[in-house]
């Protein structure tokens, strides 16, 4: 059974060719057992994973966060459009494993 679990977090995103800026985002994690983790981070031939690849793995949706109405609301950015940057990968993958929950 697929979980997924919410984390708010800030997010760089590119605006210009070289320059980003960062914004805060909701994102929605597809969540795994803790237990599978260290299989998770490694490739079958025993070569770490990226960052990208981790990312996009468990990063299912980007969100606004919560507004006046108390609610989210999907963002403008695709979870594609974020990964560009190998910052914004690192960045998911890090708080996707430091909320992860050890149930």
């Amino acid at each position: 059974m697929s979980t997924t679990f919410f984390c708010n977090l800030n997010l760089p995103v590119l605006v210009g060719e070289d320059r980003y800026k960062y914004i805060p985002v909701v994102a929605v994690f597809r969540g795994i057992p803790f237990e599978r983790v260290d299989e998770w981070v490694m490739r079958p031939d025993g070569q770490p994973r990226s960052d990208r690849e981790l990312a996009a793995e468990v990063l299912v949706e980007i969100r606004k966060p919560l507004g006046t109405s108390g609610r989210t609301a999907p963002h403008a950015f695709e979870v594609a459009d974020v990964l560009l940057l190998d910052r914004a990968a690192a960045i998911v993958v890090s708080t996707f494993l430091a909320a992860l929950p050890r149930v």
